[in-house]
């Protein structure tokens, strides 16, 4: 008898588990598939990733921006939105292409002292990553108030999104991966919309692995224009301001390093850095971007000129200041602008002296061309064979002309 009641004891404890313990279909929670980091490879592209060709609308003119060296990028329209496409993905480009600068023919031949600065030229590529086939990415142009879709493709090897530095959006748009938004996997794509209510020259770049993928190049410009500018402007051009580190016979950038050697304008290290060509009388503005380690002191040669902007937007005018020199810090852009009246070919470089080396040699450097963040301003004169006079000298002639007309 005390055998038949332990046993029932125990038969209905286990039917009340059982029962306890049952979940339907329905109760289970769905758990989404997220593949292990170990998953993505650390190779600079995955060869299983087949990559896409650049964007129809690659090359297409349709903003008032001319990105130094690198072709633009158009938008389509979806009502009144303005989409635009960016594809992540690996990039192989020239830093430097072995060719002589666009200006060499420019300079008078009796100028150059035989022997000297005439080095072999450097091929110098690079295995970097960036936005439709290039480095750093194409620039997107907007005017304050429209609306903005940014499709974004994913063909790295690893998780990425976009931060948009300096826009003033709402929090699930800012694409700091994973604080604000999932990132997109390999072959995933992301959309970001947002209005934009401010002007100036902003920038994008990755939101995701931060420290290792805006070193692989993945940046680029963003300019808000505004409803109305103060001045017309006749040239704008705009700069991204670049900086790697590439061992000797090495396309790969050494991400662990503060030692950098290779220093770049849009990509692009001297001398094949397209020369900046205006015309006597033109209002230039150049919009210089940096988000990587160095500050960057860029200075003109034969001007003035005056800062107008910020990635904060416009400069009020009792604000502005003048110089020869502007300073671009990490995370910051910079405008500036001045009217092209001083005719003849004019430097532009960054004034760290081993920002315009490229590959810092070992030993005590000899007479050495130009390399890395150096270009030039070619302003074409209006008559060639007018005297040189001093802006200052010709409106002395102009009040003069009015006191006598009066």
């Amino acid at each position: 008898m005390i055998m038949f009641l332990l046993f029932f004891l125990l038969f209905n404890s286990l039917i009340g588990t059982s029962k306890a313990c049952a979940i339907t279909k329905k109760e289970l929670p769905i758990i989404k598939y997220e593949p292990h980091p170990s998953k993505f490879t650390k190779l600079w592209k995955n060869p299983k990733i087949k990559l896409s060709p650049p964007p129809k609308l690659m090359g297409k003119q349709m903003g008032k921006v001319q990105t130094l060296g690198r072709p633009p990028l158009g938008y389509e329209l979806d009502g009144d939105v303005k989409v635009f496409t960016l594809i992540a993905q690996p990039v192989e480009q020239y830093l430097t292409t072995g060719k002589p600068a666009d200006y060499q023919d420019l300079i008078p031949k009796e100028n150059f002292i035989k022997g000297t600065g005439m080095h072999k030229p450097i091929i110098k590529k690079i295995r970097c990553w960036g936005y439709n086939g290039m480095s750093p990415g194409p620039t997107l142009e907007a005017t304050e108030g429209d609306t903005v879709r940014i499709i974004l493709k994913n063909e790295l090897p690893e998780p990425t999104s976009i931060h948009w530095h300096g826009f003033e959006i709402p929090n699930d748009m800012d694409g700091a991966a994973p604080l604000t938004q999932r990132p997109a996997l390999p072959g995933e794509t992301l959309t970001y919309e947002f209005t934009i209510y401010q002007s100036g020259t902003l920038m994008y770049h990755s939101g995701y692995n931060v420290m290792k993928q805006d070193d692989m190049g993945m940046h680029g410009m963003f300019v808000v224009h505004p409803r109305k500018y103060e001045n017309k402007i006749d040239r704008d051009i705009s700069i991204f301001l670049q900086q790697f580190s590439l061992p000797p016979g090495n396309p790969y950038p050494n991400l662990v390093t503060m030692e950098f050697n290779w220093f770049a304008f849009n990509g692009l290290a001297a001398p094949s850095i397209p020369k900046i060509t205006v015309n006597q009388g033109e209002r230039v503005r150049l919009r210089f971007g940096n988000v990587i380690m160095a500050s960057h002191p860029i200075h003109i040669h034969g001007y003035i000129w005056t800062l107008v902007g910020t990635e904060g937007g416009p400069v009020k005018k009792s604000a502005q200041i003048k110089g020869s020199t502007i300073n671009v810090p990490p995370g910051t852009t910079r405008d500036v602008e001045f009217v092209a009246w001083n005719p003849g070919l004019w430097r532009l470089h960054c004034h760290k002296l081993h920002h315009i080396v490229n590959a810092h040699p070992d030993s005590p450097m000899g007479i050495m061309p130009h390399g890395g963040m150096y270009t030039i301003v070619e302003v074409i004169p209006k008559n060639k064979n007018a005297p040189w006079k001093h802006p200052s000298e010709q409106n002395q002639v102009i009040e003069l002309m009015k006191k006598d007309n009066s």
